[in-house]
């Protein structure tokens, strides 16, 4: 089975990121379409459902490889920020962690744990130390 799947896709876009935020769509659509009482709304999620469900299968078989990878390129560039909502939690509980400097002559960041008193801050990328409370 896998190595029909794999001749199938050969040549192809196949899924990336993009195809799979069309999937999670379609099926958001068709949830809510079964959902919504009034029959003019359900249809237009119905539609909207299918719409994204057959832009899905047609960039998934696709050969034109590079128009494809551009749109997914185009399509990570736009949701960004939602993706990388988990390195902002990662950079707050740093934060409870570590005190942050930037250093005085360059202006890189750097990092030092918290609680150790007055201490001499040497940077890695200048050389230059100076004295910071962490």
């Amino acid at each position: 089975m896998r190595t029909m799947f794999d001749r199938l896709f050969f040549g192809r876009n196949g899924f990336d990121q993009l195809n799979a935020a069309l999937v999670v769509l379609a099926v958001l659509c068709w949830v809510i379409s079964l959902l919504v009482p009034i029959r003019g709304l359900a249809n237009l999620f119905h539609w909207g459902c299918l719409l994204a469900a057959a832009v899905c299968c047609v960039r998934a078989f696709s050969p034109n490889l590079s128009r494809r990878q551009m749109e997914n390129q185009r399509f990570l560039a736009l949701t960004r920020g939602f993706r990388l909502g988990h390195n902002w939690r990662n950079k707050m509980e740093q934060r409870r962690q570590y005190k942050i400097f930037k250093c005085p002559s360059c202006g890189v960041k750097l990092r030092v744990p918290r609680g150790k008193g007055k201490i001499k801050v040497t940077c890695r990328q200048c050389g230059a130390t100076f004295e910071e409370k962490s």
